[in-house]
């Protein structure tokens, strides 16, 4: 018996083959009695697991898989509402500093020049301020899309 065919029957029997092998395993099984015989073995052991019933999945093991299904849906979803929320947060955020500079200079650098006061310690701080605000809203957008992918490589 060819050691190749007979490693193929099994697959012929359960018609998974593609067509040269099929008619490779045909050829041979022409041929030569005894890979005929355990090819025919092989036939009839898939015909009875054709004919054997599905068996029947429990109740409470498709409720269980259908829970499981609307909360990975519901994870994602509320993932989805985190990164836009978190997306609107950032922008508001940087036009909420943009903002301040803006009416910052507006008032401080009137009362300034009423005042007599140079405004160059005032307006060091505050850009500092802005790109510390900048740095910070980075950062957190960086590690909360981190914590967010590696969320989803565990779900996936």
């Amino acid at each position: 018996m060819s050691e190749h065919v007979r490693d193929l029957l099994a697959g012929a029997a359960a018609e998974v083959l593609d067509a040269d092998e099929r008619r490779r395993v045909e050829s041979h099984v022409r041929e030569c009695a005894a890979c005929a015989a355990r090819a025919e073995e092989w036939r009839a052991l898939a015909g009875g697991l054709r004919d054997l019933a599905a068996p029947a999945s429990s109740p409470g093991l498709l409720a269980r898989t259908r829970e499981a299904i609307e909360r990975l849906r519901a994870e994602r979803e509320e993932r989805l509402w985190n990164r836009a929320a978190l997306g609107f947060l950032i922008v508001f955020g940087w036009t909420l500093i943009g903002v301040a500079w803006f009416l910052f200079e507006l008032v401080l650098g009137e009362l300034a020049v009423r005042l007599d006061r140079p405004l160059g310690p005032t307006v060091l701080w505050f850009a500092a301020y802005l790109v510390a605000g900048w740095f910070a809203a980075g950062a957190a957008a960086v590690l909360l899309g981190r914590r967010t992918h590696e969320e989803e490589g565990r779900l996936a």
